[in-house]
């Protein structure tokens, strides 16, 4: 084992990131209430809340496109592994944290993992009440493993953001991420600790304050949408909590509040104009840009013209390829704060966020009943190379 602590398996250079005390937006932990698993706005929109047409839309929006539907089924089946019963000894591992925590990372990222983070469980971040069931949860794990997948760089250069594969680049990595988080907690169950997996359809906990604090990302003008200093917002995460003693990772300061301040192109593209060009507000115990959640979510599971949305995403300058170019640019603006203003006038100078329609692969087909029969969507042809 001699040397082995020492290795960096990290995809990311994050030992070149600054490290900080406290999440560079205020936590007020003392102001924070535990929210409902029903106040998420996908579950605000299938209670009725925006209307009878995006209660019924939000049936479909993830099944619409055959390709989200087929990630949804494994989402779904996920579902049933994400607690089971703890060995009944713990495994003679090693004792110190930090080496566990390297341990667990490299297990992670052995799974596919594109960026993995520790921090302390926060109370707050922990659910109130199962959407599910209306029971109150109780989850008293210490440790959250945060686990981001990559949404993949290379379709998000071809897309809009809000046509037909919006949703499948959600839910492949939700899909992905779900996939990992549900082995590691199986495996550190049979270590002789317990942990339990949390992912799309099966979240215990509020995921952006466990990105902060495991130095996974800042808060972004995206609302509550946390930004990675070399993923950007093209990704998604899934949680385990645990028990097992490992050593936390530190918050991160990358200059994102500075460069958020700047920028705006997430608020002057959203389609449905449910981003803020203001300032930031509090918001229960958190500092945060305020979003419209209605016009958000209606956007994203009314959208007639293709399925979802992620415009925001799409269109921000940290969402760029891991690429040497990118990756000097990135070092300077992450260094500064006149970089950064330059970089903001460049990205649209540039003509970065566009997409690239040459570089398209999926099909643009939509289910328009609900049962099971794929068609071309109504309102165009086609415009894969190939399907003419």
């Amino acid at each position: 084992m001699s040397g082995y602590h020492k290795r960096n398996w990290e995809p990311f250079p994050m030992h070149t990131i600054k490290r900080a005390d406290r999440p560079t937006t205020e936590i007020r932990e003392d102001q924070i209430q535990r929210i409902h698993e029903n106040a998420h706005g996908f579950n605000r929109a299938l209670n009725g809340e925006f209307g009878p047409f995006i209660r019924q839309e939000r049936k479909r929006f993830a099944t619409k496109h055959p390709l989200s539907a087929a990630l949804v089924s494994m989402q779904n089946t996920l579902r049933k592994t994400v607690d089971g019963t703890t060995a009944g000894q713990t495994a003679p591992i090693p004792s110190d944290p930090e080496l566990i925590a390297r341990h667990i990372k490299e297990t992670a990222y052995f799974l596919r993992a594109d960026a993995v983070g520790i921090c302390k469980l926060p109370s707050y971040a922990v659910y109130s009440h199962s959407a599910a069931t209306g029971e109150p949860i109780e989850l008293k794990h210490e440790y959250a493993i945060a686990i981001l997948v990559d949404q993949d760089a290379r379709t998000a250069g071809a897309t809009t953001g809000h046509d037909w594969i919006s949703n499948s680049m959600s839910f492949v990595a939700y899909s992905a991420s779900g996939f990992i988080a549900c082995i590691l907690a199986d495996y550190i169950r049979r270590l002789g600790y317990p942990a339990r997996a949390h992912h799309a359809f099966s979240y215990q906990v509020v995921v952006p304050p466990i990105l902060l604090w495991a130095g996974l990302g800042e808060v972004s003008r995206m609302s509550e949408c946390v930004i990675h200093p070399f993923l950007g917002p093209r990704f998604k995460a899934s949680v385990v909590t645990t028990d097992l003693p490992m050593l936390c990772d530190r918050p991160i300061d990358f200059g994102l509040q500075d460069f958020c301040s700047k920028c705006k192109k997430c608020a002057r593209y959203c389609p449905s104009g449910a981003l803020s060009d203001g300032r930031k507000v509090m918001f229960n115990g958190y500092e945060r840009w305020p979003g419209d959640i209605k016009k958000c979510v209606s956007m994203r599971v009314g959208n007639r013209k293709g399925a979802s949305c992620g415009t925001c995403m799409t269109v921000c300058p940290w969402n760029k390829p891991y690429t040497p170019l990118h990756r000097a640019v990135g070092w300077t603006v992450r260094r500064s704060s006149l970089a950064r203003s330059l970089a903001v006038r460049l990205d649209d100078a540039l003509g970065y966020g566009q997409p690239d329609h040459s570089k398209k692969w999926w099909w643009d087909l939509e289910d328009e009943t609900g049962d099971g029969t794929f068609r071309i969507p109504s309102e165009k042809k086609n415009s894969f190379p190939g399907n003419q």
